[in-house]
């Protein structure tokens, strides 16, 4: 016992030792200097990269103590979205740390989702709507189209292991979260929903989405349309096979065994691609939502995802190539809803579940197709056009068109129609 007694006091006195200490000393890395070097960069008069300068309205909210810049803060925010590099790439430029990028990127698209998310993630009025239909069934051929539904899946490198079962789905090697999203023909998503928990697939996450909640709460607009000569009271969505048969979603033929199901699979087809095209330009867009999710909370990667969408949505308003203007001074109509579990709200909802209403809208939309294929309509005037007339692209287009045609008329030299003349002679 005395043995034992002493060998644990000298364990305790060995512990109680002072040691070293091995952290890292904290480094000084001169992030005035990197402010400086962006500033010189970007965002001065005479800055290098003069295509990519910002614009700055007002400067007062550079002023402060000598921290790291908000000027530093979502420049790295925005580069870490564009090009999905990690948090350790930016030191040797901006003179930050891994912690402060990530964070930073974090409270910058959290700060996006509560500033501009009411305006760029807002759904469709009555005028919006009469102007999808509108476009839409001159670039289609679909009355009453809304755009097209479907989902893509952002890999998450990062998932905690108690939560891989759920977000782990048979088809993917690694875990996921699935993005449910509509879009338009000009790449606009009117809808997205992201981050549920669960191996979702595109049929049992409308089980979770709010896309169908305001006609179950009768609370959308009613803008009524005609296919083939019978009225209809809400538009509608496009969609692929694997959706189920809703009175909201027109689906394509497996097997079309007539002329007519075959030009209509043809333009559902071609027209259901508007949202794969959309996924495509926000990936191209936003790298990092190409690469694996390096975050370990979900309510962070909604930030980042919906901080994407409202980007990209931003970026075409900018480009005047949206359908519809977003107008401040419009007044909505104040539509007063029913309540969950009514009479009324299990009536609306049989009414979207109804197949029978499904297979009539897409039996008169193949009518409407096939009759548009064979007397095609009229085309869009320039006020309908997405593009505006000054933009750039169409001049370039106009001069190539008179560039070939000088270079068609120089290739006729007098020589060569001398020798059809002889040809034509002999």
């Amino acid at each position: 016992m005395a043995k034992t007694g002493a060998y644990y006091q000298n364990r305790l006195g060995e512990t109680s030792r002072a040691r070293p200490n091995l952290r890292n000393p904290l480094l000084r890395k001169n992030h005035e200097t990197g402010h400086g070097r962006l500033i010189e960069d970007y965002f001065a008069d005479d800055a290098v990269y003069a295509k990519a300068a910002f614009h700055i309205s007002n400067g007062k909210w550079m002023q402060g103590e000598k921290s790291f810049s908000l000027i530093q803060k979502w420049t790295t925010s925005i580069r870490q979205l564009a090009y999905g590099m990690g948090t350790d790439k930016w030191d040797d430029y901006f003179r930050m740390s891994e912690r402060t990028v990530r964070d930073s990127m974090y409270k910058f698209c959290k700060a996006i989702c509560l500033v501009y998310g009411q305006r760029y993630l807002c759904k469709p009025t009555i005028n919006d709507i009469h102007q999808l239909y509108t476009v839409h069934e001159g670039k289609h051929g679909f009355p009453g189209m809304l755009g097209s539904i479907n989902c893509m899946h952002w890999s998450w490198s990062l998932c905690p292991n108690a939560w891989r079962g759920q977000y782990m789905r048979g088809n993917h090697k690694e875990s996921t979260i699935i993005l449910e999203a509509i879009a338009s023909h000009d790449l606009w998503i009117w809808h997205a929903f992201f981050g549920p928990a669960g191996a979702y697939n595109d049929i049992n996450v409308l089980d979770k989405s709010s896309v169908f909640n305001d006609i179950y709460l009768r609370k959308s607009h009613d803008v009524p349309f005609q296919a083939n000569g019978v009225a209809y009271k809400h538009g509608y969505y496009l969609t692929d096979g694997i959706y189920p048969p809703l009175s909201i979603f027109v689906k394509s033929f497996t097997c079309p065994n007539d002329l007519k199901r075959k030009k209509f699979k043809e333009a559902q087809k071609s027209a259901r691609k508007d949202v794969e095209r959309a996924f495509c330009v926000l990936k191209r867009r936003w790298q990092v939502v190409t690469v694996g999710a390096r975050s370990y909370e979900v309510k962070r990667l909604q930030h980042v995802m919906y901080a994407c969408i409202i980007l990209h949505n931003m970026i075409l308003e900018v480009e005047r190539r949206v359908i519809c203007r977003y107008n401040e001074n419009e007044v909505l109509p104040n539509i007063e809803g029913v309540a969950v579990g009514t009479q009324e709200y299990r009536v609306n909802r049989r009414k979207v579940h109804n197949r029978d209403l499904h297979q009539t809208l897409r039996a008169d939309l193949v009518e409407h197709i096939y009759r548009a294929h064979i007397q095609p309509p009229h085309e869009l005037s320039h006020d309908d056009d997405l593009f505006d007339e000054s933009d750039e692209d169409s001049d370039m287009f106009v001069e190539s068109e008179d560039s070939d045609e000088e270079s068609d008329a120089g290739e006729n030299d007098p020589d060569d129609q001398g020798e059809d003349e002889d040809d034509d002679s002999e």
